[in-house]
């Protein structure tokens, strides 16, 4: 008989992460509903076709650019989806059932869609909000409850009075390559009509490095790569600054003393009193909006300077908000809104896997004794697979701030740099940009 001398043990784990799922709901018609005072009518109008119809997305890790909200879970078969009677909508937090305050529910082939055919806004309450809410079951079997919301406002317009109204005919969201372009479109609303008579569009994309006009407070001589100027509000490093008919890049802003150091040294002495602006503001937009030209396009290809824009994945880094300004032209005898500006804004989503950025250094990234250089190259990866491995499918812009993140030291390009030793003094943040 053998004789048992030692005895083993070790204890296994098995750890399941749960997915990750990012939801969201579709409208048909614009986020803001316009009620004219004057006529009783609302615009547009839910009561008639088109009506308003929400469809809720659900995106699921793992399971690339497909909408899983049709999709039916079983969690005793493992059958990744949704489980069965578990999705329903609300009304500012109150269930909603089918038929109900004139509302129609689709199947789970439908997409869940809620057809809602009664304008539930009113003066009293000129907000209403909508959630979808189910249950998705992975393929664990483990069921994760998820949530979604939009929100609609009302604006009351009284007849004479002029709104801006933006809407996205296609919806916000781009999936993973799925569509290549999306439109934004803002009308302006006289009364309970769209007026497109004697007006001028300006769209603008977010950027809070775009400031209002100053001035300088100071003569500044050629060369000189320091400004004192009257405001530094929205001024911020690597933003652009014009001063004259000449571009300049800032390095700090010092918002105590109000300078502005810049990368260059200037092209010509400038006088105090000189005008001081940014080269992406416009006046209808207002400070912290870049105007989109065609000299500025941002990733918008079309339509800069009219009711609508063509936005593409491009102009879109995970979320973006553009502004769309409407001025009133029209100075006939009894328009009380002549040269009145009205804006709407509209945010677009990227549902694409995220491109993440690994600088990697065959030396290391340490300067040992004066005696070697830094060599670095970005690798850029999208779910798992490395891009651009060539660098050229990219543009890579590089910066290396001094020790105190004040100021840039040096701007490299190109997909591998060398940073040399005697650019770094003490320590250095390296930052690397992608673009394309």
């Amino acid at each position: 008989m053998s004789i048992k001398v030692a005895r083993g043990q070790v204890t296994i784990i098995d750890q399941n992460d749960a997915v990750s799922l990012q939801a969201f709901v579709g409208s048909s018609q614009p986020l803001t509903q316009v009620y004219n005072k004057d006529s009783n009518a609302y615009v547009p109008s839910w009561v008639s076709a088109p009506f308003l119809i929400l469809t809720p997305s659900l995106f699921v890790s793992g399971k690339a650019a497909t909408d899983q909200i049709t999709s039916i879970g079983n969690a005793a078969t493992l059958t990744p989806g949704i489980k069965n009677g578990s999705a329903k909508w609300c009304k500012n937090g109150t269930a909603i059932a089918t038929g109900q305050d004139s509302c129609t529910i689709g199947a789970s082939s439908s997409k869940y869609a809620l057809t809602v055919k009664a304008n539930h806004m009113s003066t009293d309450t000129p907000h209403v909000r909508y959630s979808f809410e189910a249950v998705y079951i992975d393929a664990n079997g483990l069921e994760i409850p998820f949530r979604a919301e939009i929100q609609f406002t009302q604006h009351l317009n009284a007849g004479a009075m002029i709104a801006a109204v933006a809407f996205a005919p296609d919806g916000v969201i781009f999936k993973n390559d799925e569509v290549a372009t999306l439109r934004a479109h803002c009308d302006l609303w006289r009364g309970a009509t769209i007026d497109t008579t004697n007006v001028t569009y300006a769209w603008g994309i977010r950027d809070s490095g775009v400031f209002a006009p100053t001035t300088l407070t100071a003569a500044a001589a050629s060369g000189a790569t320091t400004i004192t100027v009257a405001s530094v509000t929205n001024m911020e490093a690597g933003g652009k600054i014009s001063i004259a008919s000449a571009q300049y890049t800032v390095s700090s802003v010092n918002i105590a003393t109000k300078v502005v150091t810049l990368t260059s040294g200037l092209s010509a002495a400038a006088a105090s009193g000189v005008a001081v602006s940014s080269p992406y503001y416009n006046a209808m937009l207002g400070e912290g909006w870049s105007c989109l030209t065609s000299a500025n396009p941002r990733g918008v290809t079309a339509g800069w300077t009219t009711n609508e824009i063509t936005v593409t994945a491009d102009a879109v880094l995970n979320f973006e908000t553009f502004k769309c300004a409407i001025k009133d032209t029209d100075t006939s005898a009894g328009n009380a809104s002549a040269g009145k500006v009205v804006c709407d804004i509209l945010s677009f989503s990227d549902m694409s896997d995220p491109i993440t950025v690994d600088l990697v250094s065959q030396k290391g990234f340490t300067i040992k004794n004066n005696g070697n250089d830094v060599d670095v190259r970005a690798a850029l990866f999208r779910n798992g697979e490395e891009l651009d491995a060539t660098g050229t499918g990219y543009t890579y812009t590089w910066k290396l701030w001094n020790a105190a993140g004040t100021s840039v030291v040096k701007t490299y390009t190109g997909k591998s740099i060398t940073v040399v030793k005697t650019d770094v003094t003490g320590k250095g943040t390296l930052m690397c940009e992608i673009s394309k």
